[in-house]
Formats: structure tokens, sequence, C-alpha cells
């Protein structure tokens, strides 16, 4: 099982990418595989501490308008605010191939064909 969230998110998207090859009548897939595969690398804490400082200061911008009736001033927070959610949101991807030296391929593609069979032959969980 996946130790971290990196972990997690690459065995997502092998499962993802496994069906895709089998639905394409493919092979499963190997370690070289991942390696093109990209995943995002905030951790969930992170990602839910950019989007609250981003809508602070996108709220912070709109009071701001309100206020003052002042586009100029209000535009830049609001911008920041909104620059910040959609940096957390798009998690700031890498190849694993960039992170390798972190992560155990072979066990990784184990575990992600492990899965993939379970998950398409339900009589093998019993």
């Amino acid at each position: 099982m996946g130790r971290n969230y990196i972990e997690k998110r690459v065995i997502k998207a092998g499962i993802a990418l496994c069906e895709r090859r089998i639905d394409m009548k493919g092979t499963p897939i190997t370690a070289d595989d991942l390696k093109d595969i990209e995943v995002k690398t905030f951790s969930p804490v992170l990602q839910g501490f950019y989007i609250v400082v981003g809508l602070a200061f996108a709220v912070f911008g709109i009071w701001v308008q309100i206020e003052t009736r002042s586009m100029i001033q209000s535009i830049l927070p609001v911008l920041f605010g909104v620059g910040n959610v959609a940096f957390a949101l798009h998690g700031r991807p890498r190849k694993v191939r960039e992170m390798e030296g972190d992560l155990n391929l072979m066990d990784l593609t184990a575990e992600i064909v492990q899965r993939f069979v379970s998950k398409m032959d339900p009589k093998s969980k019993e």
C-alpha cells in the first residue's frame, strides 16, 4: 500500500493507465511506463493552505472593492487570491522520472498490477 500521498497518486494514475491500455488491447504497465506519468506533488495540507490563503486574499479584495469603489486597489488582491487557488488546485505536477530516487518503482508497479487485477476480477478477493 502506498505510504505517502505521492505514492498513492502514482498508484491511482498507474491504475488509470492500466485501464486505458487494456481497453486498447495493450499489456499491463511496467516500471518504465511509470516514469512518464505526471502526478501532483502538493500534499493535501499544503493544497488546503494555498486555497485558504487564496480565498482570504480574494475576499479581502472584494471587501476593498465594496468599501472604496476603486478597482485599482481591489484587483491585485483578488487576482493574487484567484492565482493562489488555481496554483493549489493545479498541484505542481511532476513526472515520476524526476522523483525516481524517492520512489521504488518496482514495488509500485507490482502494487498497481495487483490492485488492477483485483479490481477487474472481484472473485480474486475471496
